[in-house]
């Protein structure tokens, strides 16, 4: 977000909270993360989600960033109505000025209470602060209500390597908080290829507002990682469309050209776990995300333990054998 947006107003000496000029009232609540309501008393009282729209979260995953800078100014100018209330945040500020992917830790494997595993530092911070917010937010959505509003995350990146799906979405579950097809039909209208259906526990900022405030909540993995100014903004049309209908009090899954789109539909078989520093991933390190593996494939091993793929064709999402003993190397799916 330029520092002419309005979730860059935390730099100046500026009030916490105000009415923009489009009569949109607005409050900081830290660095990057600006909470919206409509100022119209009509449009306040019609609001239908408590709305949180994320990017940020990896410092150098640009073209979310971009796409939501253009929708603040389009609320702050009034040419976008705004008729949802809505939580934008800009996740990691620091990793993004210095335009890397993160600085101490991944901030995107601390929610959940995985940051007070952490030695303390700034992202540890940040993580714990954003969950702080997100739970003081998702409270105060019942103010005047009878009933509570339903609520939902959208957490924006670009992935680190390329996909043969383009864009794709993880989806997490709980016990409470199914996978519905009304979801999957809302971002197959925002040109998403795939979704990947998970009721795994994780430490992600989405999974962490999902199991925690029974949000209907995605990641997005929006194309490749790119510079600021390189991002083709076209390729994110659907994402920002879809997302302008619904702040804007629309549906997300009405297309403006009527079109009904399909995605590939699949479902988390395995983790592949790096345990040891003996951990070898055999993938080759330009290999696709979705990219698929016949059964009896050996993909990983970790001193006598092996990964043999078991299914009759598991696609690979993912990889990566550089992560910390612990975490995660690859995720395995198999069609749902």
């Amino acid at each position: 977000m330029r520092d002419d947006a309005p979730a860059a107003r935390e730099s100046r000496e500026t009030p916490t909270e105000g009415i923009d000029a489009s009569g949109v009232r607005w409050k900081r609540h830290a660095e990057g993360v600006l909470e919206l309501i409509p100022a119209d008393t009509a449009a306040a009282a019609a609001v239908r989600f408590d709305a949180v729209l994320s990017c940020g979260i990896h410092g150098d995953e640009t073209a979310p960033i971009e796409i939501v800078d253009g929708i603040l100014r389009d609320i702050a100018d009034g040419r976008l109505a705004l008729r949802e209330r809505v939580l934008v945040i800009l996740g990691n500020p620091d990793a993004v000025r210095a335009g890397k992917r993160y600085l101490e830790y991944d901030l995107n494997r601390l929610f959940q209470g995985a940051h007070a595993k952490r030695a303390e530092s700034p992202v540890v911070q940040r993580a714990r602060e954003l969950e702080v917010i997100v739970a003081q937010y998702f409270a105060g959505d019942d103010e005047g209500t009878a009933v509570r509003r339903p609520r939902r995350h959208v957490d924006m990146h670009t992935a680190i390597r390329a996909s043969l799906f383009p864009r794709f979405a993880v989806m997490p579950s709980t016990e409470g908080v199914p996978h519905t097809d009304a979801w999957i039909d809302t971002l197959a209208a925002a040109d998403i290829d795939a979704v990947m259906l998970t009721d795994q526990p994780s430490v992600t900022f989405s999974y962490f507002t999902c199991a925690s405030f029974g949000a209907q909540s995605c990641t997005l993995e929006l194309g490749k990682v790119e510079p600021f100014g390189q991002n083709r903004l076209a390729d994110f049309a659907g994402i920002d469309a879809a997302l302008r209908r619904w702040l804007s009090g629309g549906e997300m899954e009405v297309r403006d050209d009527g079109e009904t789109k399909q995605v590939q539909r699949f479902r988390v078989a395995a983790e592949i776990v790096r345990r040891t520093n003996a951990f070898v991933l055999d993938v080759p390190a330009d290999t696709p995300n979705f990219t698929p593996y016949a059964a009896g494939t050996v993909l990983a091993r970790d001193g006598e333990n092996t990964y043999t793929v078991s299914h009759p064709v598991e696609r690979i999402v993912f990889p990566n054998p550089n992560v910390a003993n612990g975490l995660r190397a690859g995720v395995m799916v198999v069609p749902a």
